[in-house]
Protein backbone atom coordinates (compact mmCIF):
# COMPACT_ATOMS: atom_id res chain seq x y z
CA UNK A 1 0.00 0.00 0.00
CA UNK A 2 2.57 2.78 1.16
CA UNK A 3 5.57 0.37 -1.13
CA UNK A 4 9.03 -0.51 1.11
CA UNK A 5 9.02 1.71 4.65
CA UNK A 6 11.60 -0.10 6.76
CA UNK A 7 11.48 0.49 10.79
CA UNK A 8 14.08 3.77 10.25
CA UNK A 9 11.32 5.03 8.09
CA UNK A 10 8.07 4.49 10.45
CA UNK A 11 10.35 5.57 13.14
CA UNK A 12 11.23 8.60 11.66
CA UNK A 13 7.49 8.95 10.14
CA UNK A 14 5.96 8.50 13.93
CA UNK A 15 8.36 10.97 15.44
CA UNK A 16 8.01 13.78 13.20
CA UNK A 17 4.31 13.14 13.63
CA UNK A 18 4.33 13.18 17.26
CA UNK A 19 6.79 16.17 17.28
CA UNK A 20 4.28 17.92 15.06
CA UNK A 21 0.95 16.71 16.92
CA UNK A 22 2.22 17.01 20.59
CA UNK A 23 3.47 20.54 19.63
CA UNK A 24 -0.23 21.32 18.30
CA UNK A 25 0.22 24.34 15.95
CA UNK A 26 -0.04 22.80 12.66
CA UNK A 27 -3.56 21.26 11.31
CA UNK A 28 -2.92 18.30 13.51
CA UNK A 29 -3.21 18.53 17.24
CA UNK A 30 -3.09 15.60 19.59
CA UNK A 31 -4.67 15.34 22.97
CA UNK A 32 -3.49 13.12 25.78
CA UNK A 33 -4.50 9.83 24.24
CA UNK A 34 -3.83 9.74 20.86
CA UNK A 35 -0.32 11.16 21.92
CA UNK A 36 0.05 7.96 24.44
CA UNK A 37 -0.37 5.94 21.70
CA UNK A 38 1.41 7.27 18.78
CA UNK A 39 4.34 7.73 21.37
CA UNK A 40 3.94 4.01 22.72
CA UNK A 41 4.01 3.07 18.70
CA UNK A 42 6.72 5.36 18.22
CA UNK A 43 8.94 3.90 20.92
CA UNK A 44 7.94 0.39 19.75
CA UNK A 45 9.32 1.35 16.31
CA UNK A 46 12.41 2.85 17.77
CA UNK A 47 13.42 0.01 19.27
CA UNK A 48 13.03 -2.16 16.62
CA UNK A 49 14.82 0.09 14.05
CA UNK A 50 18.28 0.53 16.37
CA UNK A 51 20.52 2.66 14.75
CA UNK A 52 20.11 6.22 16.02
CA UNK A 53 16.90 5.65 17.12
CA UNK A 54 18.05 3.16 19.90
CA UNK A 55 19.40 6.54 21.79
CA UNK A 56 16.55 7.41 23.97
CA UNK A 57 15.98 3.63 24.74
CA UNK A 58 19.71 3.52 26.18
CA UNK A 59 19.02 6.63 27.99
CA UNK A 60 16.08 5.26 30.01
CA UNK A 61 17.89 2.33 31.13
CA UNK A 62 21.22 3.87 31.61
CA UNK A 63 18.42 5.98 34.40
CA UNK A 64 16.72 2.52 35.81
CA UNK A 65 20.73 1.51 36.17
CA UNK A 66 21.53 4.23 38.20
CA UNK A 67 18.71 4.14 40.04
CA UNK A 68 19.72 0.54 41.26
CA UNK A 69 16.41 -0.63 39.53
CA UNK A 70 16.37 -4.53 39.46
CA UNK A 71 19.75 -4.56 41.99
CA UNK A 72 17.93 -4.25 44.89
CA UNK A 73 20.86 -1.63 45.79
CA UNK A 74 19.01 1.86 45.18
CA UNK A 75 18.03 4.51 46.98
CA UNK A 76 14.63 3.32 47.12
CA UNK A 77 15.42 -0.30 48.20
CA UNK A 78 14.55 -3.51 46.12
CA UNK A 79 12.84 -1.56 42.93
CA UNK A 80 12.30 -4.23 40.24
CA UNK A 81 11.26 -3.56 36.85
CA UNK A 82 7.69 -4.58 37.38
CA UNK A 83 7.21 -1.76 39.67
CA UNK A 84 8.39 0.35 37.50
CA UNK A 85 6.31 -0.30 34.87
CA UNK A 86 3.13 -0.51 37.64
CA UNK A 87 4.28 3.26 38.28
CA UNK A 88 3.91 3.95 34.52
CA UNK A 89 0.76 3.38 34.36
CA UNK A 90 -0.16 4.87 37.88
CA UNK A 91 1.51 8.06 35.98
CA UNK A 92 -0.50 7.23 32.85
CA UNK A 93 -3.85 7.00 34.40
CA UNK A 94 -3.95 9.36 37.89
CA UNK A 95 -1.15 11.90 36.91
CA UNK A 96 -3.08 15.23 35.30
CA UNK A 97 -1.32 14.99 31.74
CA UNK A 98 -0.42 17.47 28.83
CA UNK A 99 0.38 16.05 24.92
CA UNK A 100 3.78 16.72 25.70
CA UNK A 101 3.98 14.56 29.23
CA UNK A 102 1.55 11.89 27.66
CA UNK A 103 3.34 11.21 25.11
CA UNK A 104 6.94 11.25 27.17
CA UNK A 105 5.51 8.89 29.49
CA UNK A 106 4.75 6.61 26.76
CA UNK A 107 7.80 6.93 25.19
CA UNK A 108 9.55 5.47 28.46
CA UNK A 109 6.87 3.05 28.50
CA UNK A 110 7.72 1.78 24.97
CA UNK A 111 11.29 1.07 26.66
CA UNK A 112 10.77 -0.13 30.37
CA UNK A 113 7.48 -2.68 29.13
CA UNK A 114 9.56 -5.66 27.07
CA UNK A 115 12.16 -5.30 29.97
CA UNK A 116 9.97 -6.82 32.35
CA UNK A 117 9.73 -9.91 30.24
CA UNK A 118 7.71 -11.71 27.35
CA UNK A 119 5.86 -13.65 29.88
CA UNK A 120 4.20 -10.94 32.10
CA UNK A 121 1.26 -8.37 30.85
CA UNK A 122 3.69 -5.83 29.89
CA UNK A 123 4.38 -7.84 27.16
CA UNK A 124 0.83 -7.31 25.30
CA UNK A 125 0.69 -3.82 24.67
CA UNK A 126 4.03 -4.36 23.22
CA UNK A 127 2.89 -7.11 21.13
CA UNK A 128 0.21 -5.36 20.08
CA UNK A 129 2.21 -2.05 18.26
CA UNK A 130 4.57 -4.42 17.10
CA UNK A 131 1.24 -5.95 15.00
CA UNK A 132 0.44 -2.83 14.46
CA UNK A 133 4.20 -1.23 13.01
CA UNK A 134 4.06 -4.90 10.76
CA UNK A 135 0.91 -4.15 8.86
CA UNK A 136 2.35 -1.28 7.92
CA UNK A 137 6.00 -1.03 7.82
CA UNK A 138 6.21 -4.96 6.02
Amino acid sequence: MFGAVGAGGISLVLAVFLVLGVHGKGKVKLKENPALVFAFLAGTAFHAAGAIWAHPERIVTQGLGGLGVGTGGGPFGDVRIGAICLLLLVLILAAPLTPAFAAGLSLIAAFVFPLAGDSTIWAAPVELAMAILAMVAA
